[in-house]
């Protein structure tokens, strides 16, 4: 299986406190002052890294403005990402043999990833693999993508370039409450992940091993979240059924997981958990009957970030790496679920 070397995150440079967020989203929306209220404060998010400034986003008013915003500050934010993981690891970039890029907030045609290729002297015959549509799953699930390239290539190292700047998408039309959820709890970031293969000589020094993975589909729960395409861009499509599904199936699949690799949730010193929200992490703790310390990171990602969508994973396993107290050969679970409805496992191990 493959290994996880290195975890970096970048974010826009416009940070808004939630109290600066509740402000203006009351003045755009005063009839709808106590659901701001009510919404931002159960977010347990304390502030966001924006792409823009506050007042510039009621003039997104066509896709088109939109995705040449996402496009520069995409690129922006990457180069940024992969420059860090060249300063920081002793990784030749001819050693590289497929770029990932995930995202669900924007478009680039040729995709992201080819866009970094003429940023950076990647080898010409590096594969590319542009992952869109997964929403929040995409940080585990492009992960776990990877490392089914790197069985096959275990001499090869590989990027993961993971994109979400989930502003972009504000309508300011849609007074619905699944947009006024989405308007303050979710915020903008990017991550990349830098992986290699067993046979990699970076592979010894790596912090995760990944030991197993596990895929699952929830059929018929398209609307459970995603996005509607419109005229003027992306359209949330949340529903409060989510934590209900979590505590019926996630609970269940987890344990089923566990159970196919003959360990038990005890076995489980670590949890790099996508941070959706305080409902889907309470009610994640709850079913799992385990602490809700064991969510830190991904609580502490949440209140620093807000939901960046798959680029908060990213952000959990980049704490997760620097954490002292996990100890060599302990287990843990990394997970994230998004639209299908989905949920994607990694079983990873301290090295």
């Amino acid at each position: 299986m493959a290994y996880i070397v290195k975890a970096v995150t970048a974010y826009p440079e416009h940070i808004v406190a939630q109290s600066q967020a509740k402000e203006h989203l009351t003045k755009m929306w005063p009839h709808k002052k106590n659901s701001i209220d009510q919404f931002i404060d159960s977010t347990t998010v304390k502030k966001r890294h924006l792409c823009l400034p506050l007042n510039y986003y009621g003039d997104l008013n066509d896709m088109g403005k939109r995705n040449v915003i996402w496009k520069a500050e995409a690129c922006r934010l990457q180069k940024e990402n992969i420059q860090k993981l060249l300063d920081e690891t002793e990784i030749n970039i001819s050693d590289i043999g497929l770029i990932a890029s995930a995202t669900t907030t924007g478009l680039a045609v040729p995709s992201l990833e080819a866009l970094m290729m003429n940023q950076f002297p990647f080898a010409p015959d590096t594969k590319r693999l542009p992952l869109f549509g997964m929403g929040c799953l995409a940080g585990v699930a492009g992960i776990n993508r990877v490392n089914d390239y790197l069985v096959g290539h275990p001499e090869k190292a590989a990027l993961l370039l993971v994109t979400e700047l989930c502003s972009l998408t504000f309508q300011l039309e849609d007074e619905s409450i699944a947009n006024l959820i989405g308007t303050t709890l979710f915020g903008d970031g990017s991550g990349a992940v830098l992986l290699v293969g067993d046979k990699h000589r970076l592979a010894q020094a790596a912090p995760f091993e990944i030991v197993t993975t596990e895929s699952v589909f929830y059929p018929d729960t398209e609307r459970l979240m995603g996005w509607d395409m419109i005229e003027s861009g992306f359209k949330l499509v949340l529903s409060n059924d989510i934590p209900m599904l979590v505590k019926t199936q996630v609970g269940k699949n987890i344990e089923q997981f566990l159970n196919k690799n003959k360990i038990s949730k005890e076995d489980i010193g670590y949890y790099i958990a996508h941070p959706g929200g305080p409902k889907v992490l309470q009610t994640l703790a709850e079913t799992l009957e385990i602490h809700k310390e064991k969510f830190t990171l991904s609580w502490e990602s949440l209140a620093q970030y807000g939901n960046t969508s798959s680029a908060s994973v990213i952000n959990v396993l980049e704490k997760s790496i620097a954490m002292p107290d996990i100890v060599p050969q302990q287990l843990g679970l990394m997970m994230a679920m998004g639209p299908a409805f989905s949920l994607e496992l990694s079983l990873v191990k301290k090295c």
